[in-house]
């Protein structure tokens, strides 16, 4: 059905875009009827996805159909699919995917400036707030950095969610130990041999963009794990003045209940998930604790209405 809408709108010489998520459309007056007009807002979602801008490659829209203000979920990978279905149709979900997972180059080195040019596309979809950001991992860090930037700007940030992500002030105590022996190997001998072990795989990954070539399927992930940490360790985060849900993973070595979110908020409502920091979406009972307790939160902070 797209298509022959598509191909209609080219006949009748009818150009369509969008501001915001709005649909705007212009060309000869007398072929924009009421039918055709009610022709593409029952196709607004459809038509957004067929038009969706080349520039936007790793922000993708999830749902395009609903009428209430969009969630943006950053690096959600197959939560973005989760959350958005729990949350129903009515409900746009976009979500930002990771640079580099294609063995590109990833174009940032530093949180601020990746944080700058997810939120000039979301901007893009949204001019104005409130706005409802959602992050796991790195993409916790992200969207609290957006958040920031946003209440800056003036705008209204009611819903920030944060999945198991350790904020950079988070810092670990020595790890005591049986013997002096394993302090001085876990605390002082180890931590050098993983930064080593780090830069000999970022190097061999630069070495392949180096010659133009993508970063090879079975390092990708070190490729974006140790960006990330070296982009993290530069970050000096500002205070959000607001509430985050937390998600925890009960396998999160983080000695910190918060994860190091607590100086930088002003509450925080903590839900743990059991299982390893990548088991967060597996499952489908994992899935729905995460997404209900999602949308009780908002019903219970009147977010979204």
């Amino acid at each position: 059905m797209i298509k022959g809408l598509i191909e209609e709108l080219h006949q009748k010489g009818i150009q369509v875009s969008f501001a915001g998520t709005k649909l705007k459309y212009r060309g000869p007056q007398e072929h924009i009827t009421p039918e055709l007009i009610e022709k593409l807002k029952q196709n607004k979602g459809k038509l957004l996805k067929y038009y969706w801008p080349e520039e936007f490659t790793n922000l993708m829209p999830i749902n395009t159909e609903g009428t209430k203000k969009p969630l943006f979920i950053v690096h959600g990978d197959n939560a973005n699919y989760i959350i958005s279905e729990h949350l129903g149709p009515d409900q746009p979900v976009f979500g930002f995917f990771h640079p580099g997972s294609d063995g590109e180059k990833i174009p940032f080195n530093t949180v601020e400036e990746m944080a700058s040019d997810y939120l000039s596309k979301v901007k893009a979809i949204s001019p104005t707030g409130p706005y409802f950001m959602i992050g796991f991992s790195y993409g916790g860090v992200l969207a609290f950095d957006m958040a920031v930037r946003l209440q800056k700007e003036g705008q209204e940030v009611p819903l920030l969610v944060i999945i198991d992500s350790i904020s950079p002030f988070a810092k670990e105590p020595i790890k005591w130990e049986k013997s002096l022996y394993m302090i001085i190997r876990k605390n002082i001998l180890r931590p050098p041999r993983i930064k080593l072990k780090r830069l000999r795989k970022l190097l061999i990954c630069k070495w392949y963009i180096f010659r133009k070539k993508p970063v090879p399927a079975e390092r990708r992930k070190d490729y974006m794990y140790i960006k990330y940490i070296g982009m993290t360790k530069k970050y000096s985060p500002e205070k959000f003045k607001g509430d985050i849900l937390l998600f925890r993973s009960t396998k999160n070595p983080s000695t910190h209940k918060h994860l190091g979110w607590e100086t930088l908020v002003d509450n925080i409502k903590v839900v743990e998930i059991e299982g390893k920091h990548l088991e967060m979406f597996i499952g489908k009972e994992r899935s729905e604790i995460l997404a209900t307790e999602i949308e009780k939160y908002m019903k219970m902070n009147n977010i979204g209405k």
